[in-house]
Order: structure tokens, then sequence, then C-alpha cells
């Protein structure tokens, strides 16, 4: 996916930048910048000193030295923050367009970010979060290139706005007897179902073996069939005893719907955080099954509401169910009319549930 927001160490990630947050004089005093200086070693400290001061909202780029998993490192200066009142939020924008700038014009197919100003430098965590996705998805629009922001836990994520307490006030409300008791008579266990003090286990049992012996093997985040016939409606979406053989595939049914909408494919890969490249494959391959992730993502990039979301779904072989957190945040996404995928992203990641595009 073009951007990917990852709970990540800066010394895992391999891009062809990895950003170095600093001050004006490239001190390298503490966090992220002190420890890529001690990854790139002393020749980036000399080269640094050569450069002498970066001015705050700029960036600049070296070699990454003996830091071998990039082949550059872009420093840049994020502001202090003091109250918001200072053109903190224009300088830090500034950092992040500056660094992107920096990567395009030297064709970089990949770029990683921490999240700029976040830690000494005091910049609200949530507010700085936003700063840097709507840059970056700015920066997007126009450019093709993966990028991978780190965010290292969860006071990153602004839980105290509108949307997040809305979506955990749904999700509570979605916990009822009905849902408990509709998963008891699937045999699916309760475990499995979203409650906000107890994380989903990501793979439950079989479900038992009826008469014809058919086997679901059922995941939190897809579907899976192993026999040819389905038993049950609730669970599967198609009627029992059906093979699920769609004349439409979900390329077809895709393309369709694309056309139908008057949209370009353009609109729909960039809103759907996926690459040019992938989307030409989904196109162009009649037989491809997406994952249930990435299938939601185009649904979300066609901004289709939750009938026509579900006939794109079917033809993957899943469904939006009313019992699990990643279906629940979609459907109250799309419910809401909330398109924005990074918005919906930032959801998901902060519930540790997967994020959407591919």
């Amino acid at each position: 996916m073009p951007l990917e927001i990852s709970r990540n160490d800066i010394r895992n990630i391999r891009a062809d930048a990895i950003v170095c947050p600093t001050d004006n004089s490239f001190s390298a005093s503490g966090g992220t910048d002190q420890l890529i200086h001690e990854l790139a070693g002393k020749r980036l400290d000399e080269r640094c000193a050569e450069i002498g001061h970066l001015a705050t909202g700029n960036a600049v780029a070296t070699e990454s030295y003996d830091f071998g998993n990039c082949a550059y490192i872009i420093h840049t200066c994020g502001p202090y923050y003091e109250d918001g009142e200072h053109q903190e939020k224009e300088l830090l924008a500034s950092c992040y367009r500056k660094s992107l700038e920096l990567a395009s014009a030297l064709n970089l197919e990949s770029i990683a970010f921490p999240l700029i100003s976040s830690g000494t430098f005091a910049f609200p965590k949530g507010e700085a979060l936003r700063i840097a996705t709507d840059t970056i998805t700015g920066f997007l629009l126009d450019h093709e290139m993966q990028i991978y922001l780190l965010v290292y836990g969860k006071e990153a994520f602004d839980t105290a706005s509108r949307l997040y307490t809305d979506i955990h006030d749904y999700l509570e409300g979605m916990l009822a007897p009905a849902y408990l008791s509709n998963a008891m008579e699937m045999s699916v266990p309760s475990s499995a179902l979203y409650h906000p003090k107890k994380k989903a286990r990501k793979t439950q049992s079989a479900v038992p073996k009826t008469k014809k012996e058919t086997s679901i093997i059922y995941h939190e985040e897809n579907l899976s069939y192993k026999e040819e016939t389905m038993e049950s409606m609730d669970l599967c979406g198609f009627a029992p005893g059906v093979r699920f053989e769609p004349d439409e595939s979900f390329s077809e049914c895709l393309i369709r719907m694309i056309d139908e909408r008057g949209l370009t494919d353009p609109e729909v890969y960039k809103k759907a955080n996926i690459d040019r490249k992938h989307f030409n494959h989904i196109k162009n391959n009649r037989d491809y099954r997406p994952k249930k992730e990435t299938a939601v993502a185009l649904a979300i990039g066609m901004r289709l509401d939750l009938k026509d979301t579900n006939t794109l779904l079917e033809r993957a072989g899943f469904v939006l169910s009313q019992s699990f957190c990643f279906d629940l945040i979609i459907r109250y996404c799309i419910e809401q009319k909330i398109y924005d995928i990074y918005k919906i992203n930032e959801i998901l990641f902060e519930k540790d549930q997967k994020t959407l595009g591919c």
C-alpha cells in the first residue's frame, strides 16, 4: 500500500530513504536522531558537520554510510511545540513535504518516516499524526511512492476525537446478547466477537461438520471454504447448499462498478491506498482473488454503499459480518459515509486490525 502505518523500529525498516528528525545543528543528542547516527557511523557525523545548519521545516539528504537499510538518510528539522501559535503546524507539514520532494528528486521508490517532533520536541502525538497523514496523502495524489509512517504507541492516536468515541460507542453497542446467541447457534466461539476489553483471537476453530460433511475454517478477517457447500446463511451470506460460482469475477465486477460511476482508475486506486501496478494486476486477471482488506479498500475507493460493498466482496468470497471488530468498523464508516481511507486505517490500526490497501 502506498501509505503504511507501522508499529516498528526504524532499525527494522528497509527503504530507499529513512528520515532522521534532528535539530538545527544536527546534534544527534537523543532519540531517533542519535540512533541513526550510531548506525550510520562517524562519516555521517562528519558530513552533517560540513552542512552545519538546517532551518526548521527544511530537509537535506546525505548518504547512509554504514546504515545498510537504506541508500539515503533525509534529515529534517522539526519544530519545538510551544503553544500551537508559532507556526508549529505549518513547519511540521513542511518537514514532511520537503522530505518527500527530496525523495522524488532523487527518484526514490520508498521512504520511511518516524513521527516527527512527537518525542523530545513535545508536539502532541495525535495532532502530529494527523499532519503527517494529511501531508503524505496530499503528496500521493500526484506521485507514486511507498511511504512508511512509524508509530510506536497508541498514544499517537487522538482517541478523544469525535470519530474515535463514536466508533467505540458503536462497537460496544453491537456487543449485544443477540449476537452472542447467534454466534453460539453457529458454533463460533464468543471470544471471537468484538469486545473492547479483550482482543479477539485471530483464528477460530472449525465449525462442526454437518451431515453433508461441510466444513468452514473461520478467520476474523476473512472466510475460506474447504468444501463445496455452505450451511449457514448468516455466516456466509449464501443460500444453504449452494456452491459459490459467480458468473462475474471480482475483476469484472470491479471494472463494471468503476465504469458505472464514471470514475478513472487513478481516482480509485489512490483513494483505495493501492499502488498502480497492483491495481492493474487486479483489473487484468479474471482469476484474481484479493485479500479482504484489499477488496474493502477498493469499495472505499469507489465510495460504495453497504449493499454494493457486499456485492463486490461476495465476488471474492467475503462478507461483512455484524460480529467482528474489523467488519463493524467498516460497516460504521460506510453507513456514516466516511470514505477517507487513511482515517479508517488509523482506526483499524489503533484497534489492532489489519489496515486497508495492499
